[in-house]
């Protein structure tokens, strides 16, 4: 038996990022979240794989921009200096809110690193409600034989490495 784990740090990264141009799909056989964007040289390759076996790749939703505002409005009253409270309630007005709390708070270290561990402990719970919903475990065991085969992806392995080869030879 192999154990598979999900990059659960990674997921958070993915579930925050409001990017319009990324997607991202956990692949729930592996425990991969795999990046879609259409500047990948790989997208033809990754989306036909996609779209062939939908009940393995699972889509990772966009963050909700009102569970943002609500955990950003909980984060403030949790803020105990009353003139950092003021300012951050003017960085509501923003059409940019987070960015606002993070521009006000930038130079205050111990309250900016508290607002990165707070919205990613909420992130975290609303990623467990997701994987339970959807019936993924974060860890689980896998018979070696059910393993891909890793020269399965050989002709995609290929054209990295000679992708990367290429960079190299041009200094890119």
């Amino acid at each position: 038996m192999v154990e598979r784990k999900i990059d659960f740090s990674y997921l958070v990264f993915c579930w925050q990022d409001d990017s319009p141009d990324n997607a991202y799909y956990l692949d729930r056989k592996t425990g991969d979240v795999r990046l879609v964007n259409q500047h990948l040289l790989d997208l033809r390759q990754l989306t036909d794989e996609i779209e062939k076996d939908r009940e393995r790749y699972l889509y990772v939703p966009k963050p909700d921009k009102t569970d943002m505002l609500s955990d950003l409005h909980d984060f403030q009253h949790e803020v105990s200096s009353e003139q950092l409270k003021r300012l951050l309630s003017v960085a509501f007005e923003s059409p940019h809110v987070l960015l606002a709390f993070k521009k006000i708070l930038q130079d205050d270290q111990e309250q900016s690193q508290h607002l990165r561990e707070f919205l990613e402990e909420r992130v975290a719970k609303r990623i467990e409600t997701w994987l339970n919903a959807n019936s993924v475990a974060r860890v689980w065991a896998v018979d070696e034989e059910d393993l891909e085969d890793p020269d399965e992806n050989e002709d995609y392995d290929d054209e990295i490495d000679d992708k990367d080869s290429a960079r190299l030879n041009f200094g890119v």
